[in-house]
């Protein structure tokens, strides 16, 4: 739906976060209470949301609780009994791989059910890509 109703998105190629925000909106039209549906929710319970993971550019064995923005989570708030998705949005050609073992670790750490990448832009040719990666153990 984000594609067909917003192609103008797309075409001007906005930040990630712009199209969080839409991806966002079509979802939770889907979605009932208690759940909600967040961008950048950085709250575990009244907490910063944080997970066990290496600084960016750091090495291995620097690992510390850092604290994470989702691009979007399907998830109750105030509770850990519902949480069913985290997503991260990446433009193509962009690097998975930090925001891959951000996403184990909220399946990992936080109980979250599901994980995914979605890739959504225009490539360097012009073609719209619209990808999902599901990462799940």
């Amino acid at each position: 739906m984000l594609v067909a109703n917003e192609p103008t998105l797309l075409d001007l190629d906005v930040s990630e976060r712009a199209l969080a925000h839409h991806l966002a909106s079509y979802i939770g039209a889907g979605i009932r209470r208690p759940l909600s549906v967040d961008c950048e929710y950085n709250r575990h319970f009244a907490d910063p949301k944080r997970l066990n993971l290496p600084r960016r550019n750091a090495l291995d064995r620097e690992v510390r609780a850092t604290t994470v923005f989702p691009d979007i989570i399907v998830h109750e708030r105030k509770t850990n009994d519902r949480n069913y998705l985290v997503l991260e949005l990446k433009k193509p050609g962009e690097s998975l791989d930090y925001d891959e073992r951000k996403l184990r670790a909220f399946r990992r750490e936080l109980g979250y059910l599901h994980t995914a990448h979605v890739i959504l832009g225009r490539n360097g040719e012009g073609e719209l890509v619209r990808e999902v990666r599901w990462v799940d153990d």
